[in-house]
């Protein structure tokens, strides 16, 4: 318990941190002139890349462990020297089991990145929409899911870029399944901040933490490797 509760101090002391840095750095000097200043590019936000990664959800219930593999398309539509837009696609596969159970989720979703291009970073929000299916045993069940997401990604140091976030999820009409012991949750409020090194010009690795609203013990970590074109 312990170890849980220094884990959740230390992301949110990290949150708070970037948070501070970004709203701090809104104050700095401008471009030449007055012009929008192009902002760092290395990072995520406004880029062409495709993304796999593999998570782990520490969970305060039942099934206690989730598995988590996602994979994301994103390409840059407009990049102009104040703003711009992202179209994405991603799947993610959650599975997780207890006492004989087992509970998977396959969802596919379609959305866009709008984002303002400052000197200090990118601030962006993100809107995606879809489909989920989830199985338990012989019970299986479908529904929309959407995601919105917002958060700052700025860079800390020369090639590593930090970015904390907030996202809700939901799939308002996605059947609970029984029993309970091995139902997955249909709305989440997740808080996060993610951080990506630039290894080479087509490569770059990350890695998240995320708490959720649910329990003070719920911690998801998360490995990513990306392919920038």
């Amino acid at each position: 318990m312990k170890k849980i509760k220094t884990e959740k101090t230390l992301l949110v002391a990290a949150l708070a941190l970037g948070l501070t840095i970004s709203a701090s750095a809104q104050s700095g000097p401008s471009s030449p002139q007055g012009a929008p200043a192009q902002g760092p590019d290395g990072g995520l936000v406004g880029n062409s890349y495709t993304e796999f990664s593999l998570g782990y959800d520490k969970q305060n219930s039942t099934p206690g462990l989730l598995h988590d593999y996602n994979f994301i398309y994103n390409e840059s539509v407009v990049k102009d020297a104040a703003f711009g837009i992202d179209g994405n696609f991603s799947y993610d596969y959650l599975t997780g089991g207890a006492l004989g159970y087992h509970d998977y989720r396959n969802e596919l979703l379609l959305g866009a990145t709008a984002y303002a291009v400052e000197s200090w970073g990118r601030p962006f929000i993100t809107a995606d929409a879809g489909w989920v299916t989830q199985q338990t045993a012989d019970l299986t069940s479908n529904a929309f899911a959407y995601s919105l997401t917002s958060g700052i990604e700025f860079p800390v140091i020369k090639d590593l870029f930090l970015t904390p976030f907030v996202s809700y999820d939901g799939e308002p009409r996605l059947r609970d399944h029984e029993p309970s012991i091995a139902t997955l949750t249909n709305f989440q409020w997740e808080y996060g901040v993610k951080a990506t090194y630039r290894i080479t010009r087509e490569w770059s690795a990350s890695l998240t933490a995320e708490l959720d609203q649910h329990s003070s013990k719920d911690l998801g970590l998360r490995a990513g490797l990306t392919y920038h074109f």
